[in-house]
């Protein structure tokens, strides 16, 4: 498995390379897209709480350099029960190509605590569509691999108001034991109104190596803060 990660790891640094012969076209290159707003969002369901908040920026429109956080927290209404949870993972980025980027930081959640990561990164971001893929390695005890994604639908209909759908999913591995480790998979249709969302939600997650499902269906609302 170490081999893999240095492998994953030489690869990131080889393109990061290739990149840099290209600094002098590159130190002009704005994003090729406009970055997606901080998203903030609070959802209420018939067995849990959640709450998200998602950055991705870079640190001037000339920079191919920026900041990627998604911050995670999910609470059940039942007090004793384990499977509430907070996840948050930070990470220093630089642009490769086209919305791709090398990432790394570091992640903590409420099972492993606190470990460095890095990985790879895609965002593609429009008025009407976004899209962003991280698959990541931590370096360190068990080299759990995680990918996290999701894609956003949010189109305009009149003056202000418009649609706005979501698919989200989190995949992780412990790889040194073979075994799930969490995963989930979140959905959100409803209705935008300026930077604001509302609507109905469902979460569907799974905890350790036997899947234990947690389902939790209710509304949501969310901000966009540019």
């Amino acid at each position: 498995m170490r081999k893999i990660i240095l492998l994953f790891i030489a690869f990131s640094l080889a393109s990061a390379s290739f990149a840099q012969h290209k600094a002098d076209s590159l130190a002009m290159l704005k994003p090729a897209k406009p970055s997606p707003p901080i998203g903030v969002e609070f959802f209420a369901g018939n067995n849990d709480l959640a709450f998200q908040m998602m950055v991705s920026k870079h640190f001037s429109p000339k920079s191919r350099f920026g900041f990627f956080n998604v911050t995670q927290f999910v609470g059940d209404y039942a007090t004793t029960n384990q499977k509430n949870s907070f996840i948050s993972q930070s990470f220093l980025t630089a642009d490769i190509w086209k919305g791709f980027s090398i990432n790394t930081g570091v992640t903590m959640n409420y099972m492993t605590g606190f470990r460095p990561s890095a990985g790879l990164q895609y965002v593609f971001a429009n008025r009407k569509f976004t899209a962003v893929l991280l698959p990541r390695f931590d370096l360190t005890q068990t080299y759990n691999f995680e990918t996290f994604g999701l894609v956003e639908y949010k189109p305009k209909f009149k003056n202000n108001w418009g649609l706005y759908s979501r698919v989200q999913g989190l995949y992780n591995h412990n790889t040194k034991l073979d075994t799930h480790n969490r995963s989930y998979i979140w959905l959100r249709v409803g209705a935008s109104y300026k930077n604001y969302q509302f609507g109905l939600g469902s979460n569907f997650d799974y905890y350790g190596p036997l899947k234990i499902n947690e389902n939790s269906m209710g509304v949501f609302v969310r901000a966009e803060l540019f």
